[in-house]
């Protein structure tokens, strides 16, 4: 670390907000096994810094699962085995520090707290956006069918949730500056790894055989075209609601029906990505794990997953 303090070492995120395992550098940080660890005998393994091959990250962690599966042999549950199974596709969610013996209570409580803030505005980006889309196609869609009560009700409701999500890049400015510049800087910056990304992405959709993973590190050109369709077509999508709002007592002209047509299309556009994000973060998974447990049932005759022999 040179002439960094272990706390400004922290402070300064020098770790947490690299796209890489921190685990192993946490735990050098730390003091060693401690009376936070969950552990028989802690006072035998006093200030151990080395790995115990425990592989609680390895176990913890989501790339490991999805990537690699379940991992029995010890030499493979290491911190070091962690960082090559993940490399560049470490998705910052730090289970791999939360769950290791040897990394003390107070930088875990620091990593669990370090992208809250993200967490919270991602959580509510997430039910602003999926109720907006909602309401808005059983307004279009089933609108005619509900009572005027309830139809009533429906459109308020739309244009209400569409208000206060307006407050979320805000609120996301105002709590966690730095994340925000680090997001927008991220999303603006492409380079040649992005086209590369890219051109691997078509060769595992047209020749799996080829190609059979695609690489989810952090920031992809997938996650950058996401964002930039929300910052630029929202705006849009948000014009083109209110202007259809204020002229709605007026007669249907072909201005209106151009403004809700485009309002429309705008939202089917965007309805597709959020169904196409949904489908690659979980049920893509779901799909995976339900095939996984399938075939070991086939050949195990069981349920639980058995270390092969």
């Amino acid at each position: 670390m040179g002439n960094v303090s272990k706390a400004d070492f922290i402070h300064k995120n020098y770790l947490l907000d690299e796209a890489w395992s921190p685990v192993a550098r946490f735990r050098l940080l730390s003091d060693g096994v401690n009376e936070n660890a969950l552990l028989v005998n802690v006072s035998q393994v006093k200030e151990d810094r080395a790995c115990l091959a425990c592989g609680n990250c390895v176990d913890a962690c989501p790339v490991v699962k999805q990537n690699v599966g379940l991992v029995f042999h010890q030499t493979q549950r290491t911190s070091m085995s962690l960082e090559n199974f993940v490399q560049e596709e470490c998705r910052r969610c730090y289970r791999c520090v939360l769950s290791c013996p040897q990394v003390g209570k107070d930088l875990k409580e620091y990593a669990a707290g370090f992208r809250r803030v993200e967490k919270i505005v991602h959580f509510f980006a997430a039910f602003f956006i999926v109720s907006l889309a909602a309401t808005g196609v059983i307004q279009f869609h089933y609108g005619n069918a509900l009572h005027g009560h309830e139809a009533n009700i429906l459109k308020y409701a739309h244009r209400m949730i569409g208000l206060f999500s307006i407050m979320i890049p805000i609120l996301y400015y105002k709590l966690d500056i730095n994340h925000f510049r680090r997001s927008l800087k991220q999303v603006f910056h492409w380079d040649g790894s992005d086209l590369q990304w890219m051109k691997n992405t078509l060769s595992h959709i047209f020749v799996p055989k080829r190609n059979r993973k695609i690489v989810r590190n952090q920031f992809n050109p997938a996650q950058k075209f996401w964002y930039l369709f929300i910052m630029f077509v929202f705006p849009i999508l948000y014009l083109s609601g209110l202007i259809a709002i204020i002229f709605s007592g007026f007669p249907e002209g072909t201005t209106l029906f151009k403004t809700k047509l485009l309002h429309m299309v705008i939202a089917l556009s965007f309805d597709i990505l959020l169904f196409t994000h949904v489908y690659v973060k979980f049920i893509r998974e779901w799909i995976k794990t339900g095939v996984r447990i399938f075939r070991n049932y086939q050949e195990t005759k069981s349920f639980v997953f058995i270390k092969n022999r």
